[in-house]
């Protein structure tokens, strides 16, 4: 036993993807794997069509503690609703943090 807290949890919340103007903007859940500098927090934009990624953009940050599991730590959204008169999507993560991401910016702004 080495005194840190036990590293389990539960699985992330199930979010579909949004396809919006030819446009599916999802979640992504492995960014180290895809060459992010963290592995949750991103939101990720394909062509509907050809599946090609178009863009990506970190929607909030997530930070570790050395010393403990990565990947119990990780913060994965919760919702992702679309709001198609802004182009925005307003993504809420597992620990209550909202967020506005402008989809013609390719910006994240915390939400009210």
């Amino acid at each position: 036993m080495n005194g840190l807290p036990d590293a389990s949890r539960v699985p992330p919340p199930e979010v579909p993807p949004v396809e919006h103007k030819g446009i599916r903007y999802a979640q992504e859940m492995q960014g180290l794997d895809h060459g992010f500098d963290q592995a949750t927090g991103y939101l990720v934009a394909y062509d509907a069509k050809t599946n090609a990624q178009l863009w990506a953009v970190k929607v909030y940050e997530v930070e570790t503690v050395p010393g403990l599991e990565p990947d119990a730590q990780w913060i994965y959204f919760k919702s992702m609703t679309l709001i198609p008169e802004r182009d925005e999507l307003l993504i809420e993560n597992e620990v209550g943090g909202r967020y506005l991401v402008d989809l013609q910016k390719r910006t994240s702004t915390p939400a009210p």
